[in-house]
C-alpha cells in the first residue's frame, strides 16, 4: 500500500475543501464525544468477517506530508494525528494489501459490507465497537484526505489500504479502498 495523503499541518490540503460531517448518536448509542488527547489510544484491532486480529503500530506524518504505513505488511497501523475510539474525529488504521510475499493484513478489507462488525481495543483494555457502514475506492491522485482525515462531531473508524490497477512502473496500486464504520 502506498501512502494516503494526510493532513499536513500549516500548509493547505489538495483535497476537496468539504468535509463530511456526521451529526453525533442519538437514543441509546448517544455518547459525549470528547477530545481525542483525553481518551486512550488504540492499541489492536480485530475484524471477524475478514479474520483479522493485530495490535497496531503506531503512524505518523511521512517525510512528503503523506501518512506513513506499516513497514510490516502483515501490520496495521493508527494514524497517531487522528481520532481515537470515543473522541471526536475519525480513527485512521491503515494496512497493506499485499506485498511480494503475498496477501497482507487488510488482503481482504474489500470483503467487508454494511453491518459487519470491526472491534478497538484501546489501552485501557476496553472494546470500541464499529460497524461497517460503506466503502469507497479512490484514485489515490485525488485521495479525499479532509472527507478520510478531517474532523467529525461522530465517533467514526476508517480502514484504508491499496486497491485497483497495480502500476509496475511506480511499483504501487493507483486507488485506495476506504472503509467507513460508526461507533456502536
Amino acid at each position: 500500500m502506498g501512502p494516503a495523503s494526510a493532513p499536513q499541518a500549516g500548509s493547505p490540503s489538495s483535497s476537496p475543501p468539504a468535509v463530511a460531517v456526521s451529526p453525533p448518536p442519538a437514543g441509546p448509542a448517544a455518547r459525549t464525544i470528547v477530545d481525542p488527547a483525553a481518551v486512550p489510544e488504540p492499541v489492536a484491532v480485530s475484524i471477524p468477517a475478514i479474520g483479522v486480529r493485530r495490535d497496531l503500530v503506531d503512524l505518523g506524518l511521512a517525510g512528503d506530508g503523506t501518512a506513513e504505513v506499516p513497514v510490516d505488511p502483515d501490520d496495521a497501523g493508527w494514524f497517531t494525528g487522528g481520532g481515537r475510539p470515543g473522541s471526536r474525529g475519525p480513527t485512521v488504521l491503515l494496512g497493506h494489501v499485499d506485498s511480494t510475499a503475498g496477501p497482507a493484513v487488510f488482503s481482504d478489507l474489500r470483503e467487508l459490507v454494511a453491518g459487519d462488525v470491526v472491534e478497538v481495543t484501546v489501552a485501557d483494555g476496553s472494546v470500541a465497537r464499529y460497524a461497517v457502514t460503506g466503502t469507497e475506492q479512490v484514485p489515490k491522485d485525488r485521495f479525499p484526505t479532509a472527507a478520510v482525515f478531517g474532523a467529525t462531531t461522530a465517533d467514526v473508524l476508517r480502514l484504508v489500504t491499496c486497491t485497483g490497477d497495480f502500476d509496475r512502473g511506480a511499483r504501487s496500486y493507483v486507488d485506495n479502498l476506504v472503509v467507513t464504520a460508526e461507533r456502536v
